[in-house]
């Protein structure tokens, strides 16, 4: 495989002929995960569109290996996504072409006034409304990949790379370290194996993969895509929220807030294909994948040692009390956060 940079780039896609040898070509990098080198290529005189290569070895401190060929499960991703969404133009970026030798891809770019919902969060800004559309979204994702025929072949149906980059560093590494939770991590990972639903699942579902813009949101980043339980999307997800939330209390409120709204918008478009214990799993998906962002693999930066200490109580407990509803799960962080801000 030949590694491309944002410095060699341009000369690699004049060599294959995928630009035209004599206009002028820009790339830069995109900052976008931790297992890939993401590009915007801007080729005179036509749209700007992504460049995406598939690295081994993962950028994070400590050691994180993952399979080359995850880059095909994302455009498997891409390409189904892009046939069963009613709305999939502009959500879900479309495939141009392909490098099967350097693992390797372009896609269309999303609109240049793009920001990521992360970064948004993060500078403050509780959108209801983008969350609400979030949770849309999952929802018509799981609703409409139900039983597709995709599912039932590879890349899709192959979990290696699921395992390798969410089961191994998230769960398998907090049932090391609390072995006293070992027995409930077992059990969710078991689940994941013999799901009751069955339905396209990102797996990496969270606000740093989520591009906002003028004309609504982009999806990116779908390489742990796989056939599976889409209670693991949800709780993921609602992880990711729950820290922001966590992150601007005492100060501001209504950023836990917008798990409920997220939360609600997702069982709205989800609708019939709702099993009864999704929500149970969910939560319980929730609690581990919060504890694995300050405990796992790959612990966010965003908390500082209080708040990591707050998240991790909280989520022993809800993995300990096994809650069903998503008002259970935000009365167990109450209690946790009154604890710590007497509030």
């Amino acid at each position: 495989m030949l590694e491309v940079t944002p410095e060699t780039a341009a000369d690699y896609l004049r060599e294959r002929g995928r630009v035209p040898a004599s206009r002028d070509v820009r790339v830069q990098a995109l900052g976008w995960g931790v297992s890939n080198v993401v590009m915007r290529v801007d080729v005179e005189g036509e749209p700007a569109f992504v460049l995406k290569q598939a690295r081994e070895r993962l950028r994070t401190k400590a050691l994180w290996i993952s399979r080359l060929d995850r880059i095909w499960t994302e455009r498997a991703a891409l390409d189904l996504l892009g046939q069963v969404l009613p709305d999939a133009d502009g959500v879900i970026p479309r495939v141009l072409f392909a490098e099967p030798d350097d693992y390797l891809f372009a896609m269309t770019c999303a609109p240049d006034d793009s920001v990521v919902w992360k970064e948004r969060l993060l500078a403050g800004e509780a959108d209801v409304a983008v969350t609400r559309a979030a949770g849309s979204i999952l929802g018509s994702i799981h609703r409409e990949t139900s039983g597709h025929p995709a599912l039932q072949q590879a890349p899709l149906a192959e979990t290696v790379v699921f395992g390798q980059l969410r089961i191994d560093p998230f769960y398998r590494t907090i049932a090391r370290v609390h072995p006293d939770l070992a027995p409930e991590i077992h059990a969710l990972i078991e689940s994941l194996a013999d799901p009751v639903t069955r339905t396209f699942v990102h797996a990496d579902f969270s606000p740093k993969n989520i591009l906002v813009h003028s004309a609504g949101l982009t999806l990116v980043d779908f390489e742990t895509a796989h056939a599976g339980d889409p209670a693991y999307d949800l709780g993921f997800v609602l992880s990711h929220l729950l820290l922001k939330g966590v992150r601007a209390v005492p100060a501001d409120g209504s950023f836990l807030a917008l798990t409920r709204t997220f939360h609600d918008a997702y069982l709205e478009r989800v609708g019939a294909l709702l099993d009864p214990g999704l929500v149970r799993r969910a939560c319980l998906h929730a609690a581990a994948c919060s504890l694995a962002r300050v405990d796992g693999t790959s612990p966010v930066d965003y908390l500082d040692a209080a708040k990591q200490a707050t998240v991790r109580q909280f989520a022993r407990a809800a993995l300990h009390a096994r809650p069903a509803t998503w008002d259970e799960v935000l009365d167990l962080l109450a209690r946790e956060m009154q604890t710590a801000y007497s509030f």
